[in-house]
């Protein structure tokens, strides 16, 4: 009886157990140690099961049909360290930041790889830094990112594709020095302007031949590689963002000279023309020039008197402007504070076979002057589907269409240049018409009337007129795609297919008003041009992977064909027939119709190995062999090898807790470069025009079946690691030489050909490419960054990079120098250098700049000059006051000592603030403004920079011509409008000055609102944030804008555009 009971409960407690046996529920919550909020989407799965779920918002899980043999939950998420924890009834588990996993992929040529086992040099953005940052071309946002990368951005249009990137330095002197940008794998021959940088995911930049040399005859100046954005989450993700802002300019006008102190220093140089000129005494001439100045020479009606009477018997002003003169700043005028709005939505999901990312966005910007403005709407579609596990296929759609109002002549001393016209203008000339009492005139509505028949001062040119009534416009529509198929197969191999079709069409239409500027002679006209791009790219690749033990080999083999066909049509006409009609059918007269096409093919065959051991030692070693339309004998051969070491992983290193990371790399290659020369560059090129109504032709270039690449080899290697995991660093050092360099020749005028057609400045004489030239850029990079605070509420991060480059021209044609201006390409010299004629100071006893005489003067000359008393010896040197006679000399570079970029970023719970600056050390710039705005003519006055009141006025008291500091070469010479006032103020290094600046390029606070209330929304995350781009730039002068050109160079133009903006992004 009791044998049978026992057996009894026996059978009792294996069915109770049986019945628990079959099913159990289990619940849980997964959060982020770095910042304790939720972790959304995290993956829950029951260990050597098919079981699992995942997070949700508030990062709570359930499982419902967890088996009772079941012993363990593994949790996991990208970029965090995957935890197994034992199944309980309720489980919390806090996932702890994988750093490695977190800089474990990055973007290279033509896949990803490990950061660890990279032997190139390589620097990446990810979206989260971009985000925020209110750049309209993506690229923009890789200033200060990463050592070695200069970018100029600080041309404030509205939609202006004039960005340029450097990448270590000047590699070709005529070809071209931009870097290769490849999107999505793609290499991209269009507008950046028409990507958003809202869709992209990351952007890597290949800095040196190695990481580059897979792109061989494209990648010489380095390569910017885009990927945009896919599906991630295994749910539906919806965001939407919103911009808003102000667009004011960035960098201040020059100090120039107001209404009252203009007149009194025009009256000084006009007084100085007297006594120079016409030989009257120093109070006869002044008494002279007071009563002519304005009838002469300012020719303006402002003033409330005339002649004589409006100076005083010192040459002081006492004229007054008349009431309603209140327009007579013309910067001020054709200025604004613009507006900015940008909206985005974007939406992604992804699952076991697919991922899905679509985006929509809109922006329209208006900048700091009239009629500038860019409309741009963008859509994209990246779309990746695995229906079986051998086969992956994928499709990539992007367009946009934009339309700008843009300044098509804004740039050198034209009228039609707004920034020349408005920053030239003496403040004594107004915009509108006036009555004689002052008051302006005003049209039927009452409006004023802009004063278009001011040929006393301006030749009947008002540019304020121009802007309002011209159009510039460019309308854009770009369209790209991008189809693949993956096949994997024989366990190790996958073969992929990949198609790419890119095309845009450009349509800019110039019209010019038939009343006032360049329309009004010809009783109006428009131009017409049209560009139509049209491209392809084919690509086959096949991989090979394979693991042996702790050894792993992967090979790459691929083959690419590119077509690339340019269209261009222009057509323009003249005499408006009908006002207020812009089409072409509206004019008259046909004065010109021009068209070409261009075709640009490559044929490439490329492959890779890649080996590591134990993930710890890494070799690689590329081949690509490209073949080029532009060449007679097409094809070339580009090849890198480079390795790396992880010294942190080797046993001797276990024990120094402190090195958490440690890498030694060292790479070599050659990359070539064939935008040096146009698409028939090799070939006998005439060209088509009409003489006498018959078709004529010239011959423009002659051949030379020789030509052949640019080629860039560079050698890299470089220590980095992280220290006290808190300390990142990376020391590199490059040395990378240009060779084969295309430039221009020129024949003797005997040749029988002619640039006329083929030259922007032509000298008449025949030309030809030829590789003669060579260039080497050597520096060092240095980039850290430390976590100074690191608590569960706070985090502060501060990082700095730097890089020096010296620039070399190893070899020229002939070993000949070719003077560029006032810079100068010569052997042992920088390419940046300047070569000009040196300013030695102003000469005490007339108030004339002098300048260190040229020693090859002949003897006759000499003495010539000196019965002249134009060649003068001051302390055993010789000067002259004539750059006719004056020594070139070099001068310095443009390139600076020192350049990078400070970051920091602080963090408090859910607010942080981050801070970007810019700087550059050393260099020099050539001012061309200021020089501008250091001298007029008598044939009008034109606006003064203050340093001319600085001028010498009179021989100080005691000084002879034979005084020993006759010489004053901190001086500034006598304004003077006599004839003898132009040779001080000729090019010379008078006008060079610091290019060192510091700009605060970006200061952003956000916040993310707290995720209880977000919840209660409905809503998956709500952040905001206020950011200002270009807050605040220093430099050696007011006014100067030292980032505007690589080479040192100025211009009348746009500066940097300062953005404030305010933003919101929802996520569902």
């Amino acid at each position: 009886m009791k044998r049978k009971l026992m057996l009894l409960m026996t059978c009792l407690m294996i069915g109770i157990g049986l019945v628990n046996a079959q099913i159990s529920k289990v619940t849980g919550n997964v959060t982020s140690e770095e910042d304790g909020l939720p972790v959304v989407g995290a993956s829950v799965l029951v260990k050597g099961t098919t079981i699992g779920t995942v997070t949700d918002i508030d990062g709570n899980f359930t499982l419902t049909n967890v088996p009772s043999s079941a012993g363990t939950l593994v949790i996991s998420f990208i970029g965090m360290q995957s935890q197994e924890v034992k199944i309980k009834p309720n489980v919390n588990v806090v996932l702890h930041a994988d750093s490695h996993a977190l800089e474990e992929v990055v973007v290279v040529a033509y896949g990803t790889a490990s950061k660890q086992s990279l032997t190139g040099a390589v620097a990446s953005l990810d979206a989260k830094e971009m985000e925020l940052r209110p750049v309209t071309q993506a690229t923009n946002a890789l200033e200060g990112a990463a050592p070695g990368i200069q970018v100029n951005n600080s041309y404030g249009e509205p939609g202006s594709d004039k960005t340029s990137i450097r990448i270590r330095g000047f590699g070709s002197i005529n070809g071209s020095n931009e870097p290769l940008i490849v999107v999505d794998g793609s290499p991209y021959s269009g507008n950046l302007n028409d990507i958003n940088p809202q869709d992209i995911e990351s952007m890597s930049v290949l800095k040196d031949a190695s990481s580059a040399a897979l792109y061989g005859n494209k990648a010489a100046n380095g390569v910017v590689l885009i990927a945009t954005k896919k599906g991630k989450s295994n749910k539906l993700n919806l965001r939407m963002n919103v911009k808003q802002g102000m667009y004011t300019r960035a960098i201040p006008q020059y100090d120039k000279l107001g209404a009252k102190d203009l007149m009194e220093t025009m009256l000084q140089g006009w007084s100085s023309y007297y006594q120079k000129n016409k030989g009257f005494a120093p109070a006869d001439a002044l008494a002279a020039a007071a009563s002519t100045l304005n009838s002469s020479v300012v020719k303006t009606k402002i003033f409330d008197k005339s002649g004589a009477d409006m100076f005083d018997a010192n040459g002081k002003l006492v004229a007054n402007i008349l009431p309603g003169y209140s327009d007579l700043d013309w910067t001020d005028a054709l200025q604004r504070t613009g507006y900015r709005q940008e909206y985005g939505v974007s939406a992604d999901a992804a699952g076991e076979k697919y991922d899905v990312f679509a985006s929509f966005g809109y922006l329209n910007e208006k900048g700091y002057i009239i009629a500038s403005d860019f409309d741009r709407l963008t859509a994209r579609l990246n779309a990746n589907f695995r229906p079986t596990k051998w086969l992956t296929t994928g499709i990539t759609l992007s367009g946009a269409s934009s339309v700008s109002n843009f300044q098509g002549q804004a740039s050198s001393s034209y009228y039609a240049n707004p920034f020349y016209t408005g920053d030239m203008m003496a403040p004594v000339y107004p915009y509108y018409e006036h009555n004689e009492d002052g008051s302006i005139v005003t049209d039927e509505n009452g409006a004023p009337v802009y004063d278009i028949n001011n040929y006393d001062y301006l030749s009947g040119r008002n540019i304020l007129y121009e802007l309002q009534n011209n159009i510039n416009r460019k309308n854009r529509n770009t369209l790209n795609g991008q189809v693949y198929g993956t096949v994997k197969f024989l366990k190790d191999f996958s073969a992929t297919v990949r198609g790419n079709l890119f095309t845009y069409n450009e349509k800019s239409k110039q019209f010019d008003n038939p009343n006032c500027g360049d329309g009004a002679a010809n009783g109006g006209r428009m131009a017409v041009e049209n560009t139509r791009l049209f491209e392809y790219r084919f690509a086959q690749e096949l991989y090979w992977a394979h693991d042996f033990d702790r050894h792993h080999v992967d090979v790459l083999l691929g083959h690419e064909s590119f077509k690339n066909q340019v269209n261009w049509d222009y057509m323009m006409k003249e005499q408006m027939k009908v006002s207020g009609n812009t089409e072409m059918a509206n004019f008259a007269k046909m004065t010109s119709i021009d068209g070409y096409e261009d075709v640009y093919t490559t044929e490439s065959y490329l492959s890779r190995i890649r080996y590591n051991y134990a993930q710890k030692y890494f070799f690689d070693a590329s081949f690509r062999r490209d073949g080029s339309s532009r060449f007679s004998s097409p094809w070339g051969n580009f090849w890198s090898v480079g390795a790396s070491w992880m010294i942190s992983d080797e046993n001797f290193m276990k024990n120094i807790d402190w090195v958490n990371s440690l890498k030694l790399r060292a790479s070599y290659g050659e990359v070539g470069n064939d935008a040096g020369v146009n698409e028939y560059a090799y070939k006998e090129l005439y060209y088509s025009d009409v003489n006498a109504g018959i078709g004529a032709f010239y011959k423009m270039q002659i051949p030379n079946a020789n030509l052949k690449w640019e080629t860039s080899g560079s050698f890299d290697i470089a220590l980095e690691g992280r220290l006290f995991d808190c300390f990142n660093f990376s020391v590199d050092f490059f040395n990378k030489t240009s060779k084969d360099l295309l430039f221009t020749v020129y024949n003797p005028l005997s040749a029988g050909a002619t640039d006329w057609y083929a030259s922007s400045s032509p000298t008449g004489m025949s030309q030809y490419f030829a590789n003669i030239g060579n260039v080497r850029n050597t520096g060092l990079e240095v980039a850290m960054d430390v976590d100074a605070v690191r608590t569960k509420d706070w985090k502060w991060n501060i990082g700095l990079n730097l890089t020096t480059i010296h620039n070399e021209i190893t070899k020229l044609p002939e070993g000949k120098d070719i003077l560029n201006g006032v810079q100068n390409y010569s052997e042992g010299h920088s390419v940046y250098e300047f070569y000009t004629y040196t300013y030695a100071g102003v000469d005490q006893m007339n108030g004339r700049a002098l300048y260190n005489a040229n020693p090859e003067l002949g003897e006759a000359t000499v003495n010539a000059l000196k019965s002249r008393g134009e060649y003068i010896t001051i302390n055993d040197k010789n000067y002259v006051y004539n750059t006719s006679y004056a020594a070139r000399e070099w001068q310095g570079s443009a390139l600076p000592d020192l350049y990078g970029s400070i970051n920091t970023s602080l963090s408090w719970k859910d607010l942080t603030l981050s801070v970007l600056c810019t700087y550059s050390l050393g260099g020099k710039v050539y001012d061309t403004n200021y020089s501008s705005l250091m001298y007029t003519t008598s044939n009008g006055a034109s606006a003064l920079h203050k340093d001319v009141m600085k001028g010498w006025t009179q021989v100080p008291e005691g000084m002879t011509e034979d005084s020993p500091n006759r010489l004053d070469p901190n001086g500034t010479p006598q304004f003077d409008l006599s004839s003898l006032a132009s040779t001080s103020y000729g090019s010379s290094s008078r006008w060079l000055t610091s290019a060192s600046y510091f700009a605060i390029k970006n200061i952003n606070l956000s916040y993310n609102l707290p995720r209880n209330f977000v919840h209660k929304l409905g809503l998956g995350g709500i952040s905001v944030y206020g950011t200002i781009e270009n807050a605040a730039i220093f430099t050696s002068r007011k006014g100067l804008n030292p980032q505007y050109s690589f080479n040192g160079m100025q211009d009348n133009t746009f500066v940097g555009a300062r953005v404030y903006t305010l933003g919101l992004n929802l996520n569902f």
